[in-house]
């Protein structure tokens, strides 16, 4: 596998979703992730965690050369999901898991998200491309669509580039 894909939504048959499997099918060995079917538990500076599924996602992580994160627009940012998950990437920073955090740098990470506003916030869209920054990862952008437009030829379009991108930085 060489890419990667965390899907965060409260609807696994969302618009979101129906658009990262659009550019999940177009990708050479890729899987994607649904983050609502696993457990992910909060950010604890104790490392005091039930056995929870992040470390085994962060192990798939080391080994993609891209990832992609898929949330829909919720007040400005990501979901209640994916917020979580970005949370526990603080776990790659020290510890036991900090060789994978450093294992980041160089990859690729893009993002994948649905609204029902002409475009992303930037609030949305920076949280993404900081972190892609602070693991010294490449930042390949967004694919925006708005909710009512996931099928729409204009979006088919953005996808096919969106695709090409992601595809091509492995």
């Amino acid at each position: 596998m060489s890419i990667i894909g965390f899907l965060g939504s409260s609807r696994s048959d969302g618009h979101t979703a129906a658009l990262t499997r659009q550019v999940f099918t177009k990708l050479d060995q890729a899987e994607l992730v649904d983050l609502s079917k696993l457990t992910i538990g909060p950010y604890s500076y104790d490392d005091a965690y039930a056995a929870d599924d992040f470390a085994p996602l962060a192990q798939k992580m080391k080994k993609a050369k891209a990832i992609v994160f898929a949330s829909p627009v919720y007040w400005y940012s990501m979901s209640a999901q994916m917020k979580t998950f970005f949370d526990r990437l603080t776990d790659l920073t020290g510890g036991a898991l900090k060789p994978i955090g450093k294992s980041l740098a160089g990859k690729h990470m893009f993002a994948i998200a649905t609204g029902g506003s002409p475009s992303a916030p930037a609030s949305f869209t920076q949280p993404f491309a900081d972190t892609a920054g602070y693991f010294d990862m490449h930042w390949g952008g967004l694919l925006y669509a708005r909710s009512s437009e996931v099928h729409s030829t204009d979006t088919e379009q953005q996808l096919k580039k969106f695709s090409e991108a992601v595809q091509t930085s492995i």
